[in-house]
């Protein structure tokens, strides 16, 4: 593991965009929540298709550069920079959401979908403003963070009626909070709950 790099109250990293932070949390929330109102099989198709749309969309700006400056020009308060040449985190979710409820259902994909959508802006928004050692750019109290309102948000779902508690739920958060800790080549939107839900589903299996 490499040496933390060091940074001070008075030298924190640059805060990530509010606005992309955002973004993330109202459209992978109602992603998710979205099937709640509707069944799984319709709510599958309709995600699948989403994405299918949402990779044409990409493959086509990528292909034609004035679309792709268009793209950025309306989104670029929502993009990274490194978006302009690769796929944007709302694709990769999008693909994330139907391939987690393809694998493991809907008991498993929605707190693991749910995690990343209020869990990683709070690790980001939080994480980014604590003083402290940093590891691959982030703060380790981002960890801490992404489990506490990720939990917080799934004990929203509960108190309506449409979860349950279990001790694999919160293996799942924690899993999922040191993972999107880690960097990793490909986006964490696409990984992330693919991880988490294998580690639920596994912890249910064992009774957990």
């Amino acid at each position: 593991m490499p040496a933390p790099s060091p940074a001070g109250p008075s030298d924190p990293p640059p805060a990530p965009p509010v606005g992309r932070r955002i973004f993330h949390l109202l459209a992978a929330s109602s992603t998710t929540l979205l099937s709640l109102a509707i069944p799984e099989h319709p709510y599958m198709l309709l995600i699948g298709a989403g994405a299918l749309f949402a990779l044409a969309m990409e493959a086509s700006r990528f292909r034609v550069g004035p679309l792709n400056r268009l793209f950025m020009l309306v989104f670029s308060r929502i993009l990274k920079d490194s978006e302009v040449s690769e796929i944007s985190g709302a694709t990769w979710f999008l693909i994330a959401a139907f391939f987690t409820f393809f694998f493991y259902g809907p008991e498993v994909a929605l707190p693991c979908l749910l995690f990343v959508a209020v869990g990683d802006p709070a690790a980001a928004l939080i994480g980014s403003r604590l003083p402290g050692p940093r590891y691959w750019g982030k703060s380790p109290g981002g960890i801490i963070a992404f489990v506490a309102v990720a939990l917080a948000g799934w004990a929203i779902v509960c108190a309506t009626g449409f979860g349950s508690w279990s001790l694999a739920v919160v293996i799942a958060a924690v899993v999922a909070s040191l993972v999107e800790f880690v960097p990793a080549p490909v986006d964490d939107n696409l990984y992330v709950p693919l991880i988490g839900g294998a580690v639920m589903t596994l912890s249910l299996a064992l009774g957990l």
